[in-house]
């Protein structure tokens, strides 16, 4: 990444989950979120399906601490409109039932972002080189201080 350019992360809805699910343990999930919202050097971008899903998840498990979390997410959050040979490129690595995945995947290698989640069924798109993906600990151990 070239000096003074922001790395691009998309945070896969399980990330938000598992940050607001419990508000009252702080777990490692809601300590990485705060971390890369601290941060100047990474940028947060996604699409109206990921911004849905984060407003969904925020009333499931409704929060002073889930609601600020999504807001000020959706803030910092490019939003990106997913050109069509994005996530045709993708497809081959996404199962056909899971459409929001296909287009966070699409986010992804169009902007060049990193996805930071605990979904194990992208493991096949970063393998094959497709996007970057990050696990969650691996994410906690990068960017949180310990």
């Amino acid at each position: 990444m070239p000096l003074g350019e922001r790395e691009a992360v998309l945070l896969d809805t399980n990330v938000f989950v598992s940050a607001v699910k419990d508000p009252a343990r702080q777990t490692g999930t809601f300590r990485l979120i705060l971390a890369l919202l601290a941060r100047a050097d990474v940028r947060f971008v996604g699409s109206e399906v990921l911004a849905q899903e984060y407003l969904r998840y925020a009333s499931a498990f409704p929060s002073p601490t889930a609601s600020a979390l999504a807001s000020a997410i959706l803030e910092r959050m490019e939003m990106v409109r997913v050109e069509d040979r994005f996530l045709h490129a993708c497809a081959p690595h996404i199962r056909p039932a899971e459409a929001a995945d296909l287009v966070h995947a699409g986010v992804c290698l169009q902007t060049g972002a990193v996805l930071v989640t605990n979904d194990r069924h992208f493991a096949g798109t970063g393998r094959a080189g497709v996007i970057k993906v990050m696990g969650v600990s691996e994410a906690i151990r990068r960017w949180v201080r310990p």
